[in-house]
């Protein structure tokens, strides 16, 4: 277990082999992670009073204007087809991003829990980042991405 504050999560992290770096400015850990040949920057901070740890990984890419809709769209479908949704996009700042919430019970995190979910998002990550950086830059449409996906199921029917 872990104690749910900012310095013991820090240095959990960095004993499993994360580089850990602290920010004092907004009381948050960052954590680059090195997937697929870009960086995502994962930022993880203790919620309210300390009862919740909330996870949030940034996609590597930037939301171009005329793809915001078919970006939702696709958010939208992933989080109601997976067990743990937790996609979203900040339209101002044209990002997508990956978020969770662990509770801590008793003012710990249990270190198996955060572990599962630091190894979740790297999946989700390495899983979903073709699809969404298509998508954020246009190169492709959420109904054409749809279409892709039908023609690939139908061939291993």
């Amino acid at each position: 277990m872990t104690k749910a504050n900012i310095q013991d999560l820090q240095e959990y992290l960095s004993g499993k082999g994360h580089e850990a770096q602290l920010q004092k400015e907004t009381d948050q850990i960052y954590v680059v992670l090195k997937l697929l040949e870009r960086e995502f920057p994962l930022f993880l901070r203790i919620m309210g009073e300390g009862d919740l740890l909330q996870m949030m990984v940034f996609f590597p890419c930037n939301i171009k204007d005329e793809s915001v809709n078919d970006l939702a769209r696709l958010l939208h479908l992933l989080n109601k087809e997976l067990d743990i949704p937790g996609f979203g996009m900040d339209e101002k700042a044209k990002v997508a991003f990956y978020r969770c919430m662990i509770p801590a019970i008793d003012g710990e995190i249990h270190n198996g829990i955060l572990d599962g979910f630091m190894n979740s998002i790297q999946l989700v990550c390495e899983t979903f980042t073709p699809a969404v950086e298509a998508v954020a830059y246009a190169a492709t449409s959420f109904d054409e991405l749809l279409e892709k996906a039908a023609e690939h199921d139908g061939k291993h029917s």
